[in-house]
């Protein structure tokens, strides 16, 4: 483990960025996870990984950055705590700006490799299915499909905005993948285990390592048209019947918003066509327009 950056704080011993680093020239590869305090996905994630990449022969390199917004993770905020900034909207960052600006700065020059990932998890009400974001087409298309991860969610012009991690190292030229999975605030080992995988899966694609991973099935390969967002159309107490990953049919009840006090049924939530469930809200609270479930369609 290396520090690559170090930065007085008021009160606290100074902030580092640390970084994992494994094999020496090849391919490479660069991980990022913890951007914000809330999201805990990753951090595991990246620990897994750390921890197979020790017992592996690298023929190429790879670094990873589990823990960026540590100071967040710490008290729980999702936000760099003395200033309340989003670090990913600080890239591409300022050497001798604000706090959060000099991360976003070490953090990109700390990066420099062929393929770049940054993993996040869902907001604290919703649990995402493990996946990987991608552009329509191109390269990247393929690299996010060697992650084998559950889903491959193609967007157009995903995450290009100059602010973002994910935009601002394909602006230095990079391939870059975004990848989503678990609830913020919590950490649900199973999905940090299916990421880990997915990095992997990746290191295994571009020849780094080999015989590492454990093959997984890509449940969906879908673009923003094939999916379908569910939201509730009154206040109450959301009911789910299935959870992220299952397998869904036209039709099927997927769960219902009842009276938060009675239990009195107020909406019923079913699918519109054949799928997965990619996300699901996880707090039952909630008013009318919020997310309630995604499915992503399958044949």
């Amino acid at each position: 483990m290396s520090e690559v950056f170090r930065l007085e704080v008021p009160y606290r011993e100074p902030y580092t960025l640390q970084r994992l680093s494994f094999g020496d020239s090849g391919p490479s590869v660069a991980v990022v996870a913890g951007l914000h305090g809330t999201e805990l996905t990753g951090v595991h994630a990246l620990n897994l990984v750390a921890r197979t990449l020790r017992m592996a022969r690298c023929k190429g390199q790879v670094h990873l950055f589990p823990v960026v917004n540590s100071y967040g993770i710490e008290q729980g905020t999702k936000r760099w705590p003395f200033d309340d900034r989003d670090i990913n909207r600080a890239f591409p960052g300022d050497a001798d700006g604000s706090p959060v600006q000099r991360i976003a700065h070490a953090l990109l020059a700390s990066t420099e490799a062929e393929v770049c990932l940054d993993i996040h998890s869902g907001s604290p009400v919703v649990r995402e299915l493990p996946q990987v974001r991608a552009p329509l087409a191109g390269a990247e298309v393929e690299l996010a499909r060697a992650m084998r991860l559950p889903m491959v969610w193609r967007r157009a012009g995903d995450r290009l905005e100059a602010t973002g991690l994910v935009g601002a190292w394909r602006e230095a030229g990079r391939s870059a993948l975004h990848v989503v999975g678990g609830r913020g605030s919590t950490l649900d080992v199973g999905l940090a285990r299916s990421v880990a995988n997915g990095v992997l899966s990746l290191l295994e694609h571009k020849g780094i390592v080999q015989g590492v991973s454990d093959p997984a099935e890509t449940l969906v390969d879908t673009t923003r048209a094939g999916v379908d967002y569910h939201y509730s159309g009154v206040g109450g107490f959301w009911v789910p019947e299935v959870g992220c990953g299952d397998r869904v049919r036209t039709g099927q009840f997927l769960g219902v918003v009842t009276e938060v006090v009675g239990g009195d049924r107020l909406e019923e939530v079913r699918a519109k066509r054949n799928g997965v469930v990619m996300s699901m809200r996880c707090y039952p609270v909630v008013h009318a327009r919020e997310l309630l479930v995604r499915v992503a369609e399958t044949p």
